[in-house]
């Protein structure tokens, strides 16, 4: 299953990056469903650098690693899941941000992989769901990235 949602923020690509790019963000533009992120490893970050996190997905609080697997500031970050929730088997993402002249069109990309009946039964209802679920999200973070920028 791949969902992508994409959305224009009213800054210069380098002013989303940086604040995409400070995870310790994270947590107020991710919520209500991230709980939990943590840096591991490799530092600077780049590609090979791990996030240990928490997320809620339905029922419950599912933790998980990724790794980045792409780090092009300010164009683009990606990464893949080396532990997920039981009912996906893997999974990957990326945010892409391409300048659209004083502002940036950022797409959050997600691949996931079903695991079991389970994994298979969900997919097509998050597909329906899908960019539905990631756009509140996607405004929080172009609201916090406008506002900061206006206070600056």
């Amino acid at each position: 299953m791949n969902v992508q949602t994409s959305i224009v923020i009213d800054r210069p690509i380098e002013q989303v990056w940086a604040y995409l790019d400070d995870h310790t963000h994270e947590l107020a533009w991710r919520s209500p469903s991230l709980k939990r992120l943590n840096q591991v490893g490799k530092d600077p970050v780049g590609v090979g650098t791990r996030y240990e996190g928490v997320i809620n997905v339905g029922p419950g609080d599912y933790p998980y690693v990724n790794e980045l697997t792409r780090y092009e500031p300010p164009n683009r970050v990606s990464w893949k899941a080396v532990s997920s929730a039981g009912w996906v088997i893997g999974s990957s993402g990326s945010y892409v941000l391409e300048r659209e002249g004083d502002r940036t069109r950022l797409t959050h990309e997600l691949n996931m992989e079903p695991n079991k009946r389970v994994g298979r039964l969900v997919m097509p209802l998050l597909g329906v769901i899908g960019s539905r679920g990631v756009m509140p999200m996607l405004v929080k973070l172009k609201g916090a990235v406008e506002n900061r920028a206006r206070s600056s």
